[in-house]
């Protein structure tokens, strides 16, 4: 090779150097020395050293699964018969009552599990409700002069958890419930009702209830 080749060479090798050193920062640890006859000697260096925990929220409403659980009311005669069964008049109409049952798992009390656990302080729950397939969406606020069942009719109770509000009137996503952080809570919402069974219209009426646990 000649002269003005190695040249080249030698400048090519350089200058891939000096662009790897320009993409590839260095680093070095953190370095003192101290050296000398007598006194004291100090070298004094410093680590960073850091411990990154991820925000974390769980919630849990019903069956421990990906299945959704359902809360079923009927409305229907006392004493209880079968669908299209006769019950014997005796002058007086027989009395309504409501029914409450819980699929997945299966309860008679209209009651569900609730699981919620959060390490973020300022964590909310909240609700809202969207329509449900084959029902006619609750009203707003109470039973409506038709016969249809509202919102407010659908009292929530919270046993060792918080809830949005005593109703699902509650849930339109701007009522807030604090969730404790660090703290693991378990407990169940057991739903009732408080409309008159008389003053409904035949039908299917129901929404499904979204609650949502936000970590700020």
């Amino acid at each position: 090779m000649t002269a003005a080749g190695r040249l080249a060479r030698t400048r090519s090798l350089a200058s891939l150097a000096a662009a790897l050193a320009l993409a590839v920062p260095s680093g070095h640890a953190d370095q003192d020395t101290a050296n000398g006859n007598g006194g004291t000697r100090t070298a004094t260096v410093e680590l960073d050293f850091q411990v990154n925990i991820y925000k974390f929220v769980l919630l849990r409403v019903g069956a421990a699964d990906g299945t959704s659980t359902s809360v079923d009311f009927r409305v229907g005669i006392t004493p209880d018969l079968a669908a299209g069964n006769s019950q014997s008049y005796t002058g007086a109409i027989p009395g309504l009552t409501t029914r409450a049952s819980t699929t997945n798992p299966a309860s008679a009390a209209g009651a569900v599990t609730v699981e919620m656990f959060t390490n973020v302080t300022g964590t909310q729950l909240t609700c809202s409700l969207s329509a449900l397939a084959g029902a006619t969406a609750f009203a707003v606020g109470g039973t409506t002069a038709g016969g249809v069942p509202g919102r407010n009719n659908i009292l929530v109770a919270a046993t060792g958890v918080n809830h949005p509000g005593a109703n699902l009137g509650s849930c339109t996503g701007a009522t807030t419930a604090a969730v404790t952080a660090l703290s693991s809570l378990s407990g169940t919402y057991t739903y009732s009702t408080n409309y008159t069974p008389g003053a409904l219209a035949a039908g299917t009426y129901g929404n499904v209830v979204t609650y949502t646990l936000t970590a700020p």
